[in-house]
């Protein structure tokens, strides 16, 4: 299902003229997202509090090599808001096995447990994770109901192992293949 807005043109193409903007069901839009596999990140930062605040995303995405440019997005919250007024955040890869993690962070806490933290110089990571990143914001730009913030990355470091993945609205952990 589709539904059809008027939306003006950009002045430079044509002040006068719209045109048809088409937009897709919201329902079949997620239904249709959740089919694209993705990795699993938390991304933490300072809850300036003197501890971490963290966000369960999928939302991940490097930019560029030179210099190191990554993005998330992130919808108006505290996380969006801490990362706002420090200009920093971490993003830690999950690795199989922290299914747990990812839900900490998304407030599904079921126990007293608490994820391990390891001291970066500007932010926090994840202790164990697949990879992770300590990242500078350099823009922050306003989509609709996000902000993407572009980040440039000060210090990373990986190791080796499996990802968590999500795809379909649930928890997978890959089989990978040497070739």
């Amino acid at each position: 299902m589709t539904a059809t807005l008027e939306a003006p043109v950009s002045a430079p193409v044509a002040a006068a003229v719209t045109e048809q903007v088409l937009v897709a069901d919201t329902t079949a839009f997620r239904t249709s997202v959740a089919l694209f596999a993705t990795g699993i990140a938390v991304v933490t930062m300072d809850d300036g509090e003197g501890g971490v605040h963290g966000v369960t995303v999928n939302s991940f995405t490097s930019i560029s090599l030179n210099p190191p440019t990554v993005m998330i997005s992130l919808k108006a919250g505290r996380a969006h808001d801490l990362i706002s007024a420090s200009g920093w955040y971490g993003v830690s890869v999950l690795s199989e096995g922290q299914q747990g993690h990812s839900r900490y962070f998304t407030g599904a806490r079921e126990s007293d447990w608490r994820p391990e933290y390891l001291d970066g110089e500007n932010v926090q990571t994840l202790d164990g994770s697949l990879a992770r990143f300590e990242c500078q914001v350099e823009n922050a730009v306003p989509v609709n109901d996000h902000t993407l913030f572009l980040a440039r990355v000060v210090r990373c470091e990986s190791r080796t192992g499996s990802p968590l993945m999500f795809f379909a609205s649930n928890y997978h952990e890959p089989t990978l293949y040497a070739q």
